[in-house]
């Protein structure tokens, strides 16, 4: 039996910038909006994104989005 995380089915690629994703499938590395370099797994755990409109990881609860270096807080 395949584990759901090593299964390209059920992986999205997802743009940390403005949200938009792919499927793993579909063999894109960068968001087709803005050109950011997409990601496919949590930067703090390393599980893969298996919702394609996550916005944070379902393991350890860690955001998808980053913050920009310029922004306001």
């Amino acid at each position: 039996m395949t584990n759901v995380s090593e299964n390209n089915n059920n992986r999205y690629r997802l743009c940390p910038k403005c949200g938009n994703f792919s499927h793993v499938a579909e063999e894109q590395f960068f968001c087709i909006l803005c050109g950011t370099k997409l990601i496919e797994s949590c930067h703090q755990c390393g599980k893969s994104i298996l919702h394609p409109q996550g916005k944070y990881c379902h393991h350890c609860g860690a955001t998808y989005r980053t913050v920009p270096a310029n922004a306001v807080q």
